[in-house]
């Protein structure tokens, strides 16, 4: 059973690889909170070398590189490599940016931001979103809390559409998935940019209690007041979700089950809500 944690999805077709863009990116996470602050960045997955201030990392940011191609008769493709950036003490996250690009028939990539982090509840995680949100402008966007409920294997069914739509939701989604299959599921916060305008009634939602906010191209829906509550009260939390659904476009949203949480008496503490991390006690 892997522990609760917190992952944020952002899709933008801004220009990624922009120093500019780069550097406002880590100024967010260190700015949000000293917790935040990376101990390693790099352009390598394995993020062997450490963090000493945002500056060092502009040359790691969004390095060319050169990909032979011939033998599929695309000769020399110039791209830029992607990066990735790592805090291993409190608070313990992993982040990469995966950049926007344009292919050589001129289609666009968008570019995918996506990070897990250990759910520490003294973390302003809706803050850090709204902060990207505001600074991606994305074309989709996530934040959710994930515990044992929505990650086991059979959480939203087991039939093939719903395997598949979890592992969506559970990913992300990058912008090839949702391109291709569509929005998944509605996560605690969930970002539309301006491809998905006609979809979202700002008016009718909030009407009916939900919290929409609009930023840029788009509109941010939260569910309930606090990220925490898909940990401490998941029926609340389902529950809005579901009615939220039903506010939309049937088929808009891919996964139409809720999973069931564990029963448990008044009092009790919830086997699938956030258990003290002693790293998310130790001092910036």
């Amino acid at each position: 059973m892997r522990k609760s944690y917190i992952r944020i999805s952002i899709v933008t077709d801004i220009d990624t690889t922009k120093w500019e863009f780069g550097k406002k990116v880590l100024e967010t996470f260190c700015e949000t909170d000293p917790r935040l602050v990376p101990s390693g960045f790099d352009n390598n997955p394995k993020i062997k070398k450490p963090f000493h201030d945002i500056a060092a990392c502009e040359k790691y940011w969004a390095m060319e590189a050169i990909i032979d191609a011939t033998a599929f008769g695309d000769g020399l493709i110039f791209t830029k490599w992607d990066c990735d950036w790592k805090r291993s003490k409190a608070v313990k996250y992993n982040c990469t940016m995966n950049h926007t690009l344009v292919s050589q028939l001129g289609k666009l990539h968008p570019g995918w931001l996506h990070g897990d982090a250990d759910a520490n509840r003294k973390i302003d995680w809706a803050g850090l979103f709204h902060r990207f949100i505001e600074l991606a402008n994305p074309q989709f966007a996530i934040l959710h809390l994930f515990t044992d409920i929505e990650t086991r294997d059979d959480a939203f069914g087991t039939d093939h559409h719903a395997i598949v739509a979890t592992d969506d939701f559970l990913m992300g989604p990058p912008a090839a998935i949702l391109e291709d299959r569509g929005i998944p599921n509605l996560a605690w916060a969930t970002f539309f940019g301006r491809d998905y305008t006609k979809e979202i009634d700002a008016e009718k939602l909030r009407a009916n209690g939900f919290a929409v906010e609009a930023i840029g191209d788009g509109h941010l829906v939260t569910l309930t007041e606090n990220i925490f509550d898909v940990a401490d009260n998941f029926a609340l939390f389902s529950a809005r979700r579901v009615e939220l659904k039903k506010l939309l476009r049937p088929g808009f949203i891919r996964l139409t089950n809720e999973p069931h949480a564990t029963e448990l008496p008044d009092n009790s503490t919830p086997k699938h809500a956030t258990p003290p991390d002693p790293d998310n006690m130790e001092q910036p």
